[in-house]
């Protein structure tokens, strides 16, 4: 590990002035490597790693003949690295006393960190759209597009309730309160504007479960969509990250570009609500149009899209499951991992 937290240079912006700067150029090299010095003062490892995480992607796009960029970025990198080791020991040092040493730890899940810290490469896959989870990879989940939900018992008896479910939609739609955009502005990580969604209400939540509790304001105004989840679908629960349930509104005209889900232990579901002509959903090679009331499971870590062609909103109640194949052992550890990760500073 290396032997000494990195120095800010005397002089360098303040974070309120890395914040303005950020504000007026989200590409401002300088700016984001002060944010990330700023953050790690004050003891926010993983919002400084991934500031000085992306004033170095933005210097390989943009390149700076400025010699003072080149200075930094140079320090930004002897900083990742040591954030690496921090982060690295730190979550081996959780896993052991959450009671999985390396000897206990699964094979697959014992794999998935080796990738995580950079030991081994993740296998090459020879197809068009891979899974490419951008949180954590985890080994030999075989490859699914659209997953086979016939044999999930708890697929029929949701879909039996969706008379009540759906009359609750309408009614939400007939009002569109509470619904944010899926996109929130953040100054806590370095921002990104995917393809005008931020703060763009054309793609639109209403969370019923988030950050690892229930929603209760929301949950008033369709309970039945909350109980039905509840009582029938096995969620997956690892800590603030899942499940996520919610109603996701996609407006007239609307599209969610190309994109990659986080992780690919899990499947995320989708029981279609409202949804007129001209909606339309591909995941990899593989592109099918909702049907109202029936649930759909797909493997979001392979790159997927949405579009609404038609002058109506389109409704879609989604929430996540493990991937069946996970043992409860590896369900086990890789929520003990992220318990870890999201109390990491």
């Amino acid at each position: 590990m290396s032997s000494a937290e990195p120095k800010t240079p005397a002089g360098f912006p303040s974070e309120a002035e890395a914040d303005a700067r950020l504000t007026a150029d989200r590409f401002d090299i300088i700016a984001l490597i002060a944010k990330a010095d700023r953050r790690r003062e004050a003891g926010d490892r993983r919002a400084a790693n991934a500031y000085y995480s992306a004033a170095i992607r933005t210097a390989a796009a943009r390149p700076s003949s400025d010699p003072a960029v080149a200075t930094e970025i140079a320090r930004a990198n002897v900083a990742v690295t040591w954030l690496a080791d921090l982060f690295r020991q730190t979550l081996l040092d959780g896993m052991r006393a959450a009671g999985f040493t390396r000897e206990q730890q699964h094979p697959r899940f014992r794999q998935s960190l080796d990738m995580m810290f950079g030991d081994v490469q993740r296998p090459a896959e020879y197809r068009q759209f891979p899974q490419k989870p951008m949180a954590h990879y985890y080994p030999d989940m075989a490859h699914v597009e659209f997953a086979d939900t016939n044999a999930w018992d708890w697929v029929a008896q949701l879909e039996a309730v969706f008379p009540d479910m759906q009359r609750e939609a309408l009614a939400l739609l007939a009002q569109h309160d509470g619904f944010q955009p899926y996109m929130k502005m953040a100054n806590t990580r370095p921002q990104q504007d995917h393809h005008g969604l931020l703060e763009n209400a054309d793609w639109s939540t209403l969370h019923l479960w988030q950050n690892g509790a229930a929603v209760d304001e929301h949950i008033q105004r369709c309970p039945k969509i909350y109980r039905a989840v509840m009582d029938h679908v096995p969620l997956c629960h690892i800590g603030p990250r899942a499940p996520s349930v919610m109603l996701s509104l996609l407006r007239p005209g609307a599209k969610i570009p190309p994109h990659s889900g986080m992780l690919n232990s899990r499947f995320i579901c989708h029981l279609p609500l409202v949804v007129p002509p001209d909606c339309g959903f591909r995941v990899g090679g593989s592109t099918i149009e909702w049907q109202e009331g029936k649930v759909i499971a797909f493997d979001d870590s392979v790159e997927h899209e949405a579009w609404n062609n038609s002058a109506y909103d389109r409704l879609v109640l989604i929430f996540d499951i493990w991937r069946p194949e996970l043992s409860q052992s590896e369900r086990d550890q890789i929520t003990a991992m992220f318990a870890i990760v999201d109390n990491y500073r």
